[in-house]
């Protein structure tokens, strides 16, 4: 039985089905696929067993020497044409096929059309498959891409890796769409390996998923957040038997930005491996690569002796423009350039909100996109994608689109911001002009930005200045303002596009470059069709950064920034909504580095009290203030003189010493912004009265002696103020007694009116019955109907058995708010029902009869 079972498991595998009991032919050609698929499972793993042992011999034999560059290398002329020497050394190869390469490699190479090899290819690639530590930096669209993947893919095809092995490979990237970039061409060139990948970035919520198969797979492609989730949070994540890590964009990756996360990372990885850093502008830090425990790195710049530094088929151009005419000279140059593929970068994420929202409404007569580090990840990938088919588009975006990414037939690249540093605008321009492929840039700098230019030409870039057309310049300020003017969320998000690009300008490090007291600030405003200028928070921070720095140099003076320190108490009670949304890692630290203007020391020894003498507008305090300097106050001597006790009577209860109480007994309200508000209604808020030995008088004492003082000072006798006092008093109580004969009138009125309506609804039923056939009864019935009707209101009062004869004047329970001063009130009051004769009684309901019968 267990045999069968086997022959039916095999056979399913082979696409044969069952094996019938009898048939000894098929069973016998069964056996027979059984050894033939064996047999060719122990062929191809012969074939692969000599490969690697020919591949590890030639790579072993013609290894480059370490420090040398192999493009400096030479290989002798092929005899045969097409025909691949074995025995000559692979350093200086210029195509794929002379590499030590597996045959699977070269098939999946083939197949997408990868023939010859890029300068930091043929750089790289050699001292890579001897497993040696790398370094490389090569322009933008140089092929970095394929120098890092192909030794991956051929250390793990060599060491047999397998998923029962787990993690062979791990390559970070800075950004998602970089990371997507390389697991696209990973599965381009190893479709034809066994090995398994897996892409891990974030925005994703399949984080469960991931976690069940990330420790199944060899060569892992990722950003450094998703990465350090799943080695903290997945159990059967390990990394211990790691053999390659890949930086790319490594200088990107190894900033303060990214400290953090690749230390964590780092500090489980094993460091037995090998480690691979790409980069447009390569970092040489000592300190970066001991924390990677480089080993003898090979460092591979291929731009270093060239003329330039960015790709030679880009033209590069600068546009001296001032701030408030960039909007208008963006504007004309996309209406000149319809039948382009731009791409326009800016500083910060509500400035691309903002600027494609703003030419979506006016219609440029192109696609707009825009694609920021805000945008969820599935919308990001779809702006990517449709941007990369589009042949004339415009895309607005951060420097989140400038590393890495391969953006098809890049016409133009439009700097409307002044990059940070030399190596953004690098990776900016190296979106166009692609491989062998040409482009142009253009960058716009204001007046205070053209520093930037002798920066740049220092790193062998050539750039030239050109002026605009004025004949093709239009200005669409006012059209923009239109707009602003009747959209608000447009509107807000101008002054938040204002706010975070002033922002931006002020974290920056080189302030020879950005300088943001230099920039005309309300004509920016009004070139953004904003109608008043926003506030910045920041601005007085900027102005009196020098001021400050001074003081903490010179000895700390009292009065040492009172400015800042009232700049904090105001951005305190700011508005959450003026904060820019949550700001990157890197710009965290910036801020930290640009801010703390002031030593830790000075910040403690500076008390909320200081701070409150400190301000111009508390002049009162100032002797106070004085005394308390005079004797070196310090924080906890400053807690007692607030809540010192005040002098109080003797009938007065002793008050909570602390402060928190005394304002709350005074009637200011501690609000959550900080702010003082006096309600001058509530008790306590008044003036406190002293008697001449000054102790403290309660409320009603101190109310007494100020009537008596101005009692005196008019020149009052006690018997006059006597007499008037009597007939003041004689007047409160007839007022008094005319109120209340007011209200028992007003009461009379108001159920003789709800008594009107209560017996017209109750004719209008009795009609709607009359009209369906309904025969009502005389005598008893009409009374019981009576009785029912008197019931009603019997049981509303509580069920009281006496009823008076004003509850037939209205139903009872009203209010006595529809009170009428022009309705005549009756004079006469009313006895109770109980008390009234049959005759009187009688008499009362022909009286109510008659008054039905009249009202209908």
């Amino acid at each position: 039985m267990a045999e069968g079972v086997k022959k039916i498991r095999i056979d399913k595998k082979h696409g044969k089905g069952p094996i019938k009991k009898g048939g000894r032919g098929k069973d016998r050609a069964g056996k027979d696929g059984i050894k033939q698929h064996s047999k060719f499972k122990r062929t191809k793993k012969m074939e692969e067993t000599e490969e690697i042992k020919a591949l590890e011999e030639r790579i072993a034999a013609g290894a480059p020497q370490s420090g040398t560059n192999p493009l400096a290398i030479s290989l002798p002329v092929e005899s045969k044409p097409g025909v691949i020497d074995v025995s000559q050394p692979y350093a200086g190869a210029k195509v794929f096929e002379q590499l030590p390469l597996s045959q699977n490699t070269k098939k999946g190479l083939k197949e997408n059309k990868y023939s010859h090899m890029t300068a930091i290819q043929r750089a790289s690639i050699p001292h890579s498959l001897c497993g040696r530590d790398v370094l490389g930096a090569a322009k933008t669209g140089s092929g970095k891409t394929l120098a890092f993947l192909i030794p991956v893919i051929e250390k793990l095809f060599r060491l047999r890796w397998s998923r029962d092995d787990g993690v062979g490979a791990i390559i970070i990237s800075p950004t998602r769409e970089l990371a997507y970039q390389i697991f696209d061409e990973l599965k381009k060139i190893g479709k034809y390996h066994s090995l398994s990948g897996g892409l891990l970035i974030g925005g994703r919520k399949d984080v469960e998923t991931e976690k069940e198969h990330v420790g199944r797979l060899n060569i892992l492609v990722c950003t450094p957040g998703r990465l350090l989730q799943h080695m903290d949070e997945t159990p059967d994540f390990d990394c211990t038997q790691l053999q390659v890590l890949v930086l790319d964009e490594a200088d990107r990756i190894l900033d303060m930005g990214f400290s953090g996360t690749i230390n964590a990372i780092v500090a489980q990885l094993n460091k037995e491996r090998q480690t691979l850093l790409f980069s447009a502008t390569q970092t040489r830090s000592v300190q970066d690569l001991a924390r990677l425990s480089l080993q003898d790195p090979e460092y591979l710049a291929v731009h270093a002796e060239s003329t330039a530094a960015t790709p030679a088929r880009l033209q590069q151009t600068v546009m001296i423009v001032p701030l408030d005419e960039k909007m208008d000279m963006l504007w004309s140059f996309v209406k000149t350039h319809l039948h382009a593929k731009t791409l326009v970068f800016l500083s910060s994420c509500k400035q691309v909100k903002f600027v494609n929202e703003v030419f979506k409404r006016l219609r440029p007569g192109v696609p707009v996109k825009c694609l920021h580090g805000r945008m969820k990840q599935t919308q990001r990938m779809l702006v990517y994608s449709s941007f990369c088919e589009t042949k004339h588009s415009i895309m607005f975006c951060t420097d989140v689109a400038a590393r890495g990414l391969d953006f098809p037939a890049v016409d133009w690249v439009v700097q409307m911001d002044c990059p940070e540093d030399v190596a953004s605008y690098i990776h900016r321009v190296g979106r166009t002009a692609r491989y062998t492929a040409s482009g142009r840039s253009l960058m716009f700098l204001t007046p205070s930005e053209e520093v930037m230019l002798e920066d740049l030409k220092a790193a062998k870039i050539p750039i030239k200045t050109i002026k605009p057309n004025k004949d093709k310049v239009q200005s669409v300020t006012g059209t923009i303002a239109s707009l602003l003017s009747k959209n608000t969320e447009l509107k807000y998000l101008g002054q938040r596009a204002f706010v975070t690009y002033l922002r931006s300008v002020h974290l920056q490090k080189n302030k020879a470059v950005f300088d943001v007291t230099k920039l005309p600030i309300e004509e920016y405003a009004v070139s953004l069709g904003l109608p008043t200028t926003p506030r910045v928070r920041f601005m007085k921070t900027a102005s009196n950064k020098n001021r400050v720095l001074k003081k903490n140099d010179s000895d700390h003076s009292e009065d040492e920034g009172s400015g800042d320190e009232k700049d904090e108490e105001e951005e305190e009670g700011e508005d959450e909504d003026e904060k820019e949304d949550d700001p990157t890692p890197e710009e965290n630290a910036m801020e930290m580095a640009d801010l703390d203007l002031k030593p830790k020391a000075v910040k403690e020894k500076k008390s909320k009290l200081d701070r409150l003498f400190n301000r111009k507008n508390i002049d009162v305090l100032s002797s106070a203030h004085e005394k308390m300097r005079s004797r070196n106050v310090q924080d906890e001597e400053d807690e007692e003189f607030m809540s010192k006790k005040r002098p109080r009577a003797d009938n007065e209860e002793e008050a909570d010493p602390t402060v928190s109480v005394l304002i709350k007994n005074s009637g200011v309200k501690v609000l959550k912004k900080k702010k003082l508000k006096i309600d001058a209604g509530k008790a306590g808020s008044q003036r406190m009265v002293f008697d001449d030995e000054g102790n403290a008088l309660p409320p009603l004492a101190a109310l007494a002696r100020k009537d008596d003082e101005a009692s005196n000072a008019a020149g009052i006798t006690d018997e006059v103020a006597q007499a008037a006092g009597e007939h003041f008093q004689r007047i409160k109580e007839e007022m008094r007694k005319r109120d209340k004969e007011d209200r028992l009138m007003e009461k009379q009125r108001l159920r003789e009116k709800r008594f009107k309506t209560k017996m017209k609804l109750k004719a209008a039923s009795e009609d709607a019955k009359e009209d369906a056939g309904v025969q009502l009864g005389n005598g008893s019935d009409s009374e019981d109907e009576d009785e029912s009707m008197d019931e009603r209101p019997r049981k509303r009062n509580g069920g009281s058995s006496d009823l008076d004869v004003s509850d037939y004047e209205g139903p009872l329970g009203g209010s006595d708010s529809d009170f009428d001063p022009e309705e005549k009130q009756p004079e006469k009051k009313k006895k109770p029902f109980a008390k009234l004769t049959i005759s009187e009684q009688e008499d009362l309901a022909l009286k109510l009869l008659k008054s039905r019968s009249s009202t209908f």
